[in-house]
Parts: C-alpha cells; sequence; structure tokens
C-alpha cells in the first residue's frame, strides 16, 4: 500500500467535499447542539481556493490507489496581541480526516507527519489542534505524536 501526501488541487474539490462531509457528520451525531447539516456543499469551492492559495495556509491530501483518501487543513494564526504572550509562530491544524474505509491504515500518521513538515517550512514554532472533548479517539492519536494539553475551553449555553 502506497500513500502519497500532496497539495490539494482544485480539481480534487469532489472529493474534499466528501471527506469533510464524513468529518462534520461525526460532529453533527455526537454534538447536535452545536453542528447541522449545510446549504449546500460543506465547504465552498472560493474556500477551497483561498485555502489552497496561500500564503500561510494550505490543504494537504493523501492518496491511496489513485484517490484522495484523507486532508489536512492548515492555517497560520495571528500572533497574539498580548503583550505578555511569548512571540510564537503557530500553524493551526483547523481539520484532519481520513476516509472511514482507509482508518486504521497509517494514513492519519502519514498525513501529520506531512503537516509538521510543511510547518517547519513556514517556519512554525508550534502547531496547534483544537480537538472536542467527545472526540476520545483523536485526543489519543494527536498525544502519540507528543501533542500535549495547552487550555481547557468550558462552555455554558445560555
Amino acid at each position: 500500500m502506497s500513500i502519497t501526501i500532496r497539495p490539494a488541487r482544485l480539481e480534487d474539490y469532489g472529493a474534499l467535499c466528501a471527506l469533510f462531509d464524513e468529518l462534520d457528520e461525526f460532529h453533527r451525531l455526537a454534538r447536535p447542539d452545536l453542528f447541522h447539516p449545510f446549504n449546500g456543499p460543506p465547504r465552498t469551492r472560493e474556500q477551497i481556493e483561498r485555502w489552497c492559495g496561500g500564503p500561510g495556509s494550505t490543504i494537504l491530501v493523501a492518496e491511496g490507489e489513485g484517490e484522495v483518501i484523507g486532508l489536512a487543513v492548515l492555517l497560520t494564526r495571528t500572533p497574539s496581541a498580548f503583550a505578555g504572550s511569548v512571540p510564537r509562530h503557530v500553524i493551526e491544524l483547523d481539520n484532519l480526516v481520513v476516509r472511514d474505509d482507509w482508518r486504521s491504515r497509517q494514513v492519519g500518521s502519514h498525513v501529520l507527519e506531512a503537516v509538521m513538515q510543511w510547518s517547519r517550512e513556514q517556519g512554525a514554532t508550534h502547531v496547534e489542534v483544537g480537538v472536542h472533548a467527545f472526540n476520545h479517539d483523536a485526543r489519543r492519536f494527536y498525544e502519540r505524536f507528543g501533542f500535549a494539553p495547552s487550555i481547557d475551553r468550558l462552555v455554558l449555553a445560555t
């Protein structure tokens, strides 16, 4: 099995939308109080084009057997304006998803290695990812790579 990681192209749009829809459905089922279906495609062509066009952002895709089977969205975060913060150049791993029928085959690991490489090439000092509290598998996945908790965000509906 050969996995290739490359930057996404606009012609990947249909495959990217299928992956985003799979990811979004997982979140909708876990937290219907926070997530609902889109009216239209899960991401617009314009949004994909902006992410792919950078600067400071990209979508990396994993290919297996000639098909797009995974993706990662990377965004450069604006530096903190807080004068007490240590200056950092942070890349936010906004989404990482592997197609359901390709999970448990190391695709996510290949994608995350490429995420780290791309981030180093951008001069990042840190890569950060947000994980919803219900997503225990994702948290374990990132922790195996050395990611550690930094802040817990608590929510109260009013």
